[in-house]
């Protein structure tokens, strides 16, 4: 048995010994236990992944070898690395399509040192290397690997989804122009399917521009409200009814408020740093001001324009004196906090669900920006149970603190890149 293969024996071993005698440990051991495992697991996949690389790399040299040696016509020639997920799927046991996944996010990791790397150290997770390796392809090689080390630190305390939208408006700011035309493409791709099914129901799937669903989405959603708390019917059901009704012309759009968040440099042409719809994400700067100039001319949707500070990226501060928020306020808040502040939690911030949490009790503390959090109904409920702890700094920063002591933060999102005063154009 080579290094290689005892050292990955060596990390077997020790998880097998971690699931063994987990009954025996202190709380704040057995949390660390947790953590050492998922470390261990994620080098065993980083270990996997290589190996993957390296049957397709072998497949590929005996494959030019053939090409270059046989004088067989081209279409009675092996084809070893065509091959390669399947005998991945059949050494698995998997289906070909989650070997060829797995096998492309190994390939596209081994093209990212600095990915591979934090992968092989048990920072990264499978998931978070396709994101990044996704979302890069889309820029320009020269800065391909900046953004790579960057969003590899990033995902280290991050989820998923959280990372890739971090990326979304990178890869927009580091080339809008390229941005803008793949979003022009995507447009051209939108169409209708209607799917008949059973039981006298079919499916209507739909793949429009983003941010007109996201506004067909508020529609629905005030339509479902404005039906009444003795309506029986579901949420769901409601939304699924005021959509027909609208086609069908029963019924008029009804009116809806949609934040746009947004620098005064980029409404101005000045930049072309993307913007935010919360609930979508970035949208390029042309996409922006599309917006601000359809606000005033759309009778039924409203345009609600939240600026951002240059030098921090993040909404400025609102402060109140009575105890529940104002409509305004409430807006800036969830604008500002995006989903829910809990560590990793996706919650919409302006969805149903959530509140806004005084991190220090009123009176005690203000009702303002600095001291209000978006907290989903669970972990709004957890804040307050026993031994857990937060504190929410004047910078946005949130610190949880669990009840063995060990601490996790949340910070404000940053709609922009902060940068200095004379960065130019950059």
């Amino acid at each position: 048995m080579n290094s290689s293969s005892t050292g990955i024996a060596q990390q077997v071993d020790t998880l097998l010994a971690a699931s063994a005698d987990a009954s025996d440990l202190g709380d704040d051991t057995l949390r660390s236990r947790v953590v050492e495992c998922e470390k261990a697991m994620l080098m065993l996949q980083a270990a996997q992944a290589e190996a993957m690389v390296q049957i397709g790399i072998r497949a590929r040299v005996a494959d030019m070898a053939e090409s270059t040696s046989s004088h067989q016509p081209l279409w009675s020639r092996e084809c070893r690395e065509e091959f390669v997920a399947d005998e991945i799927a059949v050494l698995l046991s998997c289906t070909r399509a989650a070997a060829a996944a797995r096998y492309d996010t190994a390939c596209r990791a081994a093209d990212l040192p600095v990915v591979q790397t934090a992968w092989r150290a048990g920072t990264l997770d499978g998931r978070k290397v396709e994101v990044i390796a996704e979302q890069v392809s889309f820029l320009p090689s020269t800065s391909v690997n900046d953004v790579a080390a960057a969003a590899a630190e990033f995902a280290q305390s991050r989820t998923a989804p959280q990372l890739r939208e971090w990326l979304r408006r990178r890869v927009i700011a580091a080339n809008p122009d390229a941005a803008e035309e793949r979003r022009q493409r995507a447009i051209a791709d939108r169409r209708i399917v209607i799917t008949p099914g059973d039981d006298g129901m079919s499916e209507l799937w739909a793949l429009l521009p983003s941010v007109q669903a996201r506004q067909i989405q508020e529609g629905l959603t005030t339509a479902a409200q404005d039906a009444g708390a003795d309506d029986a019917r579901t949420m769901d059901q409601r939304r699924a009814d005021a959509l027909v009704d609208l086609l069908l012309g029963r019924s008029e759009p009804p009116a809806v408020d949609v934040h746009l968040i947004v620098g005064a440099d980029t409404i101005s042409g000045d930049r072309q740093r993307p913007g935010w719809v919360p609930g979508l994400g970035p949208v390029t700067a042309d996409t922006v001001r599309e917006l601000v100039g359809a606000g005033s001319s759309d009778q039924h949707v409203t345009w609600r324009r939240l600026l951002t500070d240059p030098t921090t990226g993040v909404l400025t501060d609102i402060a109140e004196k009575q105890y529940r928020p104002s409509e305004a306020l409430d807006r800036a808040v969830r604008a500002r906090d995006v989903t829910c502040r809990f560590p990793g939690c996706r919650r919409s911030a302006d969805g149903a669900g959530t509140d806004l949490d005084h991190t220090i009790p009123w009176p005690a503390g203000p009702t303002a920006a600095a001291n209000l959090a978006v907290l989903c109904r669970r972990h709004h409920r957890l804040k307050h149970t026993a031994g857990w702890s937060v504190l929410l700094e004047p910078t946005g920063v949130m610190t949880w603190t669990t009840p063995t002591g060990r601490t996790h933060t949340t910070h404000l999102w940053r709609y922009t890149d902060p940068h200095p005063p004379d960065d130019g154009d950059s």
